[in-house]
This record gives C-alpha cells, structure tokens and sequence, in this order.
C-alpha cells in the first residue's frame, strides 16, 4: 500500500533525527509517522467495515481457490478492421 514507503521513510528519519540531525526530526516527523500510521490503520478498518455491511467480503483473500481455464482464445469471427484489410475489401468490392 501507499503509506508503508512513507511510513519507511518517517521512521528513519526520526531515528536519524533522534540520534545525529538534531530536534526539529524528531519533534516533528517522529509524530507525523505516528499519526499517518494510526490514520492509515483507521482508515484500514473503517472500510473494512463499511464493506462488511455492504454485503461484501470482508475476507484478506477474495480470490477463488480453483485455478484459471487453460484454453486459449478462440477467435471471435468479427472482420478485420485494419486500414490494409479494410483497403483490401474494398477493392474486392470494386
């Protein structure tokens, strides 16, 4: 998901903050990380919830246990619709 990189990111510069750069890291990105975390995890569990009581799934996996058909792609039958093909058919046409 989208926050986990930006999560990555606050949480090493807080340490970095904390250890070497000095007060403004660590007085303002440690609790940012904190808050985008727990927002995240909020967010997360309302729509988890919101899903519930649509009817949906609230499973982690919603995928079928059976596996994809092997067959290949029939063709459809529908004609060509290239411009070469369609200059073709019109001069057979002529």
């Amino acid at each position: 998901m989208w926050f986990y990189p930006l999560l990555i990111v606050l949480v090493v510069l807080g340490l970095a903050g904390g250890t070497v750069l000095g007060g403004v890291y660590t007085l303002v990105l440690v609790p940012l990380a904190v808050v985008v975390g727990v927002s995240a995890l909020v967010y997360a569990m309302w729509g988890r919830a919101t899903q519930g009581s649509a009817g949906a799934s609230t499973d982690a996996t919603a995928a079928k246990a059976e596996p994809l058909p092997h067959h290949r792609h029939r063709p459809s039958g529908r004609a060509s619709t290239s411009p070469e093909a369609l200059a073709d058919a019109r001069r057979q046409q002529q």
